[in-house]
């Protein structure tokens, strides 16, 4: 690959709906769903030649967390009670101290992503250097890769807002890589989702 391009999984959330950290919740024998999601991550920016991905932690910095991320360079964000607006700033902004050309955001709980969702993000965006995004659900939406330029309006958005409607307008303007992402749906922000997950992944 010949771009510079960050990776950021956003992981700083409260987990309310969970009713406890579901970022150490088991989903893969006794992997962690944050372990998980690194673990394919790590596939992903070996193989496409990027720098591993940074993760990003708030709410939940128990032993076990950072013991999940020890060979993971962190980012902490004091502000995770604002919302996922806060972290989408902040990683938007550690893109832009190392002078990225793009920034690939990623959920940590998007359980069924595999690394080759990742990489057909990455070709993508390689191809024509436009914001590219996954499409679930009738919308787009993330794990997405933002230009630079898009970064800058990242450092817009408020509240519990995410990207999506920078993708949206993006969309509109026909400037945007849009690659169908069904599995992209499946996360995990209840108990009722892991048990899901748990009885029907295999």
């Amino acid at each position: 690959m010949t771009a510079n391009i960050v990776t950021v999984i956003l992981a700083a959330g409260a987990s309310s709906r969970f009713n406890s950290a579901k970022i150490v919740a088991k989903v893969q024998g006794e992997q962690s769903l944050l372990a998980h999601s690194l673990q394919t991550l790590d596939v992903v920016t070996q193989t496409a030649g990027i720098a591993p991905a940074v993760v990003m932690l708030g709410a939940h910095q128990t032993d076990e967390v950072l013991a999940i991320t020890a060979n993971h360079q962190r980012i902490i964000n004091h502000d995770w009670h604002l919302g996922l607006s806060s972290s989408v700033k902040l990683a938007g902004q550690y893109a832009q101290t190392q002078q990225a050309d793009a920034l690939l955001v990623v959920l940590a709980d998007q359980v069924a992503l595999q690394s080759s969702d990742y990489l057909q993000l990455i070709q993508a965006y390689i191809h024509n250097k436009l914001t590219s995004c996954a499409f679930y659900l009738h919308s787009v939406g993330v794990p997405a890769i933002f230009s630079a330029e898009d970064i800058k309006i990242l450092m817009s958005l408020d509240g519990d807002n995410g990207a999506k409607s920078i993708l949206k307008q993006n969309d509109k303007n026909n400037s945007l890589n849009i690659i169908v992402m069904e599995q992209a749906q499946f996360d995990i922000d209840t108990p009722a989702d892991l048990v899901r997950w748990l009885d029907n992944k295999d």
